[in-house]
């Protein structure tokens, strides 16, 4: 059988609309992704349905579609202000279950940690294993941001610390801590999705013991050894005064999801409380490690 591929560019006021009408014509699936280089989540963003400016919509389709028909509707969308650009492309068939598997493997970090999805074979190695499968949650470790935390985790003593993760998403780094020997772990979020994800990770992965999750509305917990935020530049610099108080002298703080031309500027702000170190760059991404004064 035979697919078809549409790929649509848009703005995020029309993202939501034009999902429900794939949907509506049958589109097998819909995804979106960015289709410029900049960050789509901000914690202190009350808008839940904010999307990158200019943003992809990939659509699924049975080669039976009516494409014409299709671009016709889609040329009236909106009158016409909806569809930035479109391109369609025919897909042999193939195992589309098998294909998403593929992309995602098991990741080693500084042979310290792994993290794998639930359907590869487990390690022969001993090196401790995270099992999360990609899903709606930001976190698999895959991305820049992720694993710039994980691997300070690798080279640092983590035993016996009580560690903040601040907008925890899929509760990736919290269980990292645990695994590297964290005595207590919580795992803060204000999204609800995100703490449920985050609480089926941590059950599935045996470590509810450690580790806690706690909703940001009802935040009562002791301050921290290590407070880790991988979120973003806007909701950082919003949460230097919360992140101060939780912290203690000489606690360690690592902040990410800062790009490389922002850094200074979350410096200068949390260098008032903490001794601030150089950034650890990776890609145009980095990580900002600090030790509370």
């Amino acid at each position: 059988m035979m697919w078809l591929q549409l790929e649509v560019e848009t703005t995020q006021d029309y993202v939501d609309q034009l999902s429900i009408f794939f949907e509506e014509v049958g589109a097998v699936s819909v995804s979106i992704s960015a289709s410029s280089s900049e960050p789509i989540f901000d914690e202190c963003n009350n808008d839940e349905n904010a999307f990158w400016d200019k943003t992809k919509i990939t659509v699924l389709l049975s080669a039976a579609c009516n494409i014409d028909n299709l671009i016709a509707q889609l040329d009236k969308f909106a009158n016409g202000k909806a569809i930035q650009d479109c391109r369609i492309e025919s897909l042999e068939d193939k195992d589309w279950i098998d294909e998403f598997k593929s992309k995602y493997q098991p990741m080693i970090f500084l042979e310290k940690i792994c993290i794998s999805p639930s359907w590869c074979a487990p390690l022969k190695s001993k090196i401790p294993t995270i099992i999360v499968d990609p899903g709606l949650a930001f976190g698999t470790g895959a991305h820049p941001t992720t694993s710039l935390c994980i691997e300070w985790f690798c080279m640092n003593n983590m035993e016996n610390k009580v560690v903040i993760d601040y907008g925890c998403g899929s509760g990736i780094l919290s269980m990292v801590a645990a695994k590297l020997g964290a005595r207590k772990v919580y795992a803060v979020d204000n999204d609800e999705t995100a703490l449920e994800i985050a609480q089926e990770n941590i059950k599935n992965n045996k470590l509810g013991k450690i580790v806690s999750t706690v909703d940001t509305e009802n935040l009562s917990i002791p301050k921290a050894d290590i407070l880790v935020a991988n979120i973003l530049l806007n909701p950082l610099m919003k949460l230097y005064g919360e992140f101060s108080r939780l912290t203690k002298k000489n606690s360690h703080i690592i902040l990410s999801g800062v790009l490389n031309e922002q850094a200074e500027k979350c410096l200068a702000t949390y260098r008032d409380n903490f001794n601030m170190d150089k950034p650890v760059l990776k890609k145009s991404w980095v990580s900002l490690h600090g030790v509370r004064l």
